[in-house]
Formats: structure tokens, sequence, C-alpha cells
């Protein structure tokens, strides 16, 4: 699904792609969000990636998911 701010949403028919989410933010940020998911059951937390530091920040992390879009 696109959202856009002009009020003409529309389906995007691109089921072939998993779809993804990125966290970033302070490894606690993030383990508290992944945490947070998985208590409304939007995703289980072995789904996500472990937090990889970024490079050039001394406090940035970033953790992926990845699923099918029919798991949605």
């Amino acid at each position: 699904m696109f959202i856009g701010f002009d009020g003409n949403d529309r389906p995007i028919d691109d089921s072939r792609r998993p779809f993804q989410i990125y966290l970033l933010g302070t490894r606690e940020e993030i383990q508290s969000t992944i945490n947070q998911l998985q208590v409304v059951r939007f995703c289980e937390r072995i789904r996500w990636s472990p937090p990889i530091p970024v490079l050039g920040s001394d406090w940035k992390y970033i953790s992926m998911m990845e699923r099918d879009r029919a798991a949605e």
C-alpha cells in the first residue's frame, strides 16, 4: 500500500517482494520496540536481525525484519 498526502492512496501490486521494516536507534530503543511489536502480535522477536552498529556513529544501531506480504 502506498500512503501519500494527496488523498490518492493506492495499492501497489508487488507481492513478489517481501515486506521489510527497519528500526534505527539505540540498542535499548530497538530492543524495546521489538518487544512491543511482539506484544501486539505484529511479529515475533526471532524475526528481527540482531542490532548492528551503524558505521560512523557511537550510539546508532539498525535492525531489520522481513516477512512475506501474505503474512500481513
